[in-house]
């Protein structure tokens, strides 16, 4: 909950309502910080900052650390370069699973966490592609991202989803 007033107060107005509905709340979860501090909430961050364009004060909403490192994790579970699946199966996954997240996440402030996904994306496909053909390093020549967005890897830009031609 945000206010301007007392937060104790707000809080303990909640507690009431909540209450009334039969729900509780945990107050090992619950906690009163700043707004300019940023709080996480169901897989968003919320945080109050100046606007570089205007100078006001706005709140920004972003995906959380941990959301970028759970996409990251499950990602990683499934894209191994050992993995004994088809280009084209690899490719199915990835995209079917950045669909979603980026969905999920394309209504906020996200343009900096589809950045490092992308790359992160980018690099496993690579590697992955790399060593299924016994290349050397990490394949950065063989396989630029023009050559990755060939093989129809999903590009995430400017917070929508875009599918290569």
């Amino acid at each position: 909950m945000v206010c301007r007033g007392s937060a104790d107060k707000a809080l303990e107005a909640f507690a009431g309502i909540a209450s009334r509905m039969g729900l509780t709340i945990n107050r090992e979860k619950t906690r009163i910080t700043k707004l300019t501090d940023g709080f996480d909430f169901i897989g968003f961050q919320f945080v109050k900052r100046r606007s570089p364009s205007s100078g006001k004060l706005c709140i920004y909403i972003s995906p959380s650390k941990t959301a970028q490192r759970s996409i990251r994790r499950r990602i990683k579970y499934f894209t191994k370069r050992r993995a004994p699946i088809t280009p084209a199966e690899f490719i199915e996954q990835v995209n079917q699973m950045m669909r979603g997240w980026v969905a999920h996440f394309r209504h906020t402030n996200a343009s900096e966490a589809f950045r490092r996904l992308q790359r992160f994306i980018n690099i496993r496909f690579r590697r992955y592609l790399n060593y299924r053909t016994e290349g050397r390093g990490f394949g950065w020549k063989k396989y630029p991202n023009a050559a990755l967005y060939a093989r129809d890897i999903i590009y995430i830009g400017s917070r929508v989803v875009e599918y290569p031609r």
